[in-house]
């Protein structure tokens, strides 16, 4: 008896679904090429403003000079890198490379360089979130702005949306504070 000779419907099928499958998880991170990386880091700002906000509405020191790594609530955005500010002060310091570098090895985001950021306010600019207490009596406790979360530049009260666009993607800050990037 003679074997057939070619492929079955099915196996045809089967193989046209698999490259059907590969080809939608593929592409899409082809076509972005070089901007996959940058709206990457678009989605960690996004996670670092969540942190240091919930940092802020947490900790009344959060947004005190002198507050280390682990509780600043700070974060410095200018035209090529974000981070948290060094020493968390309210000047537009971002960390050094080897900062950024050793915190990233154990397993703390703190900030990145080598961006292409554009912003709809002057750049660079400190984002905090909350302010400290105005009485000095009332230091060891959290302001009505901390508790909320709402958004200060440069110690100035948000009184516009706040976007933020890296690689295309762009960051949205409310004045509420809202974070988001649709």
């Amino acid at each position: 008896m003679n074997k057939p000779l070619g492929f079955t419907l099915i196996e045809l099928i089967l193989v046209l679904v698999l490259i059907g499958i590969l080809a939608a998880v593929t592409l899409p991170r082809l076509q972005l090429g070089s901007q996959f990386e940058q709206r990457l880091q678009a989605d960690n700002l996004v996670g670092l403003l969540r942190l240091v906000q919930l940092r802020a509405m947490n900790d009344p020191k959060a947004v005190q000079t002198g507050a280390g790594l682990q509780r600043c609530a700070r974060v410095v955005i200018t035209n090529t890198a974000f981070s948290l500010t060094q020493n968390c002060e309210s000047t537009a310091t971002l960390l050094a490379d080897n900062v950024l570098d050793e915190h990233t090895v154990n397993g703390l985001f703190v900030g990145s360089r080598k961006l292409d950021i554009k912003a709809n306010r002057n750049l660079p600019l400190v984002l905090q979130f909350g302010k400290v207490a105005e009485k000095i009596e009332d230091i060891e406790f959290l302001s009505e702005d901390s508790r909320l979360g709402r958004p200060f530049i440069n110690d100035t009260r948000l009184v516009e949306t706040l976007e933020i666009t890296i690689g295309g993607k762009t960051v949205h800050i409310e004045t509420e504070g809202y974070i988001h990037a649709p």
